[in-house]
């Protein structure tokens, strides 16, 4: 089914919608807003303004990570990190939740560590990031002549051993795709979207995910705020390689034209 499709059904329970006002009659579906790897985004034409987010390809392994985005996504939005949901269809893998802001200006470091922090903070929930298993489960989906040099380069690397640092660390809930497209703002504080990825794992991983983008100066100061002189210099090292890595392996399966070579992440992971 079209995911338009899918959120017109959506549509049709407007009266189930968890909302402070009740609408005063059927919203109706706008345009198509953003759509990214894995979902689309349409406007809803309502008061308050809402959208509407469906799944039109998996780029998960399990089948429980809708119900567990939708788990990690609630918890964030009580806690004023993320738009409230106002209806989810689990079956129909679709949200209706508030609209939130793009950014007007590039995030600052400090704003990013803030909200890594922030999230830090939450409560523990059941499900752990499974970075080994995801990396193994991208490289599958890679023809052999791209998977095999990919391969190389994560034995060069000691990729393993980077992960099984990563694996050792401090569990803390994390969102792990804190990358510019997720970041919004509300009432000019940082939020965060698209909880797909969230889950317990290492705060190593986390900053270093969501400081990719940033420039070096702001990536510093990112990372004081959120180790301060707690910082341990080998998983912060791990964190950005595997990162990078996971990155790399996402882009050569979604977005192949951004994908760097497994020489480029080499020469970059040992730098």
């Amino acid at each position: 089914m079209a995911t338009a499709d899918v959120l017109r059904r959506c549509l049709d329970h407007w009266q189930d919608w968890r909302l402070a006002k009740t609408l005063d009659g059927p919203p109706g579906l706008g345009s198509l807003l953003a759509r990214g790897s894995g979902h689309s985004v349409y406007g809803i034409l309502s008061t308050p303004q809402l959208i509407g987010r469906v799944r039109h390809q998996s780029t998960r392994l399990t089948d429980e990570a809708f119900s567990q985005e939708l788990t990690v996504w609630s918890l964030a939005a009580q806690n004023g990190l993320a738009p409230r949901i106002v209806y989810a269809d689990e079956k129909e893998q679709a949200v209706i939740c508030e609209r939130a802001d793009t950014a007007a200006q590039p995030t600052s470091g400090e704003a990013l560590g803030t909200l890594c922090c922030r999230i830090h903070a939450l409560p523990s929930v059941a499900h752990q990031l499974t970075l080994a298993s995801d990396i193994e489960h991208n490289l599958k989906q890679l023809p052999a002549h791209l998977a095999d040099p990919w391969r190389a380069a994560m034995e060069t690397a000691d990729a393993e051993t980077a992960l099984a640092k990563l694996a050792a660390d401090n569990l803390y809930l994390c969102h792990n795709d804190l990358t510019p497209g997720n970041l919004m703002t509300r009432s000019d504080n940082l939020i965060a979207i698209d909880w797909e990825y969230a889950a317990m794992g290492s705060r190593y991983f986390d900053v270093a995910i969501a400081c990719e983008a940033l420039p070096d100066s702001e990536r510093d100061i990112a990372i004081q705020r959120v180790f301060g002189d707690t910082l341990d210099d080998d998983l912060m090292t791990a964190g950005k390689q595997i990162a990078a890595l996971v990155t790399a392996l996402w882009q050569c399966c979604f977005a192949i034209d951004e994908a760097p070579s497994p020489t480029e992440w080499l020469g970059s992971s040992q730098s």
